[in-house]
C-alpha cells in the first residue's frame, strides 16, 4: 500500500512541476495545486493501517500518529486559501491584459515600460 501512495505521490507531483513550468497561468495555478494534493497525500501516507488502528479503536493496540493527520488537515486549508488567491489574480491578470499567456503578458510589460520612460504613457 505504501508503495502505491508513492507512486501516486510521485505521479502527482510530476505532473503538478510539468504543469507549474507551461505559459499559461491557468496551469501554473492548476500545477500548484497539484503539488499541493501530493503533499497532503504524502502525509496522509504515513498515517495508513500498516502503522496502527485510529484512536480509540481497539484498547492497548496500536494506534496512528493524529498529528500526521493534523498536519494533512492544515495543508488541505492552506492549499485552498492558495489555491483561491491564485485563481483570483489569474482572472485579475485576464481582465487587465485580455491573456494569461506568460511571454504575451511579458510583452504587455515591455511594452508599457518603453511608452513610460518616452512620456508616452501614465
Amino acid at each position: 500500500m505504501i508503495l502505491i501512495a508513492s507512486l501516486a505521490v510521485g505521479l502527482l507531483f510530476a505532473c503538478g512541476v510539468r504543469m507549474v513550468l507551461e505559459r499559461e497561468l491557468v496551469r501554473v495555478a492548476c500545477g500548484t495545486v497539484l503539488i499541493t494534493n501530493s503533499s497532503v497525500l504524502l502525509i496522509l501516507a504515513g498515517t495508513f493501517p500498516e502503522r496502527g488502528e485510529a484512536l480509540g479503536a481497539q484498547p492497548g493496540g496500536p494506534v496512528t500518529d493524529p498529528v500526521l493527520q493534523s498536519l494533512a488537515l492544515t495543508a488541505i486549508v492552506i492549499g485552498f486559501a492558495v489555491s483561491a488567491l491564485l485563481l483570483t489574480l489569474v482572472h485579475r491578470t485576464q481582465r487587465a491584459h485580455g491573456s494569461l499567456r506568460t511571454d504575451r503578458l511579458v510583452e504587455a510589460e515591455l511594452q508599457r515600460v518603453h511608452a513610460v520612460e518616452k512620456g508616452e504613457g501614465p
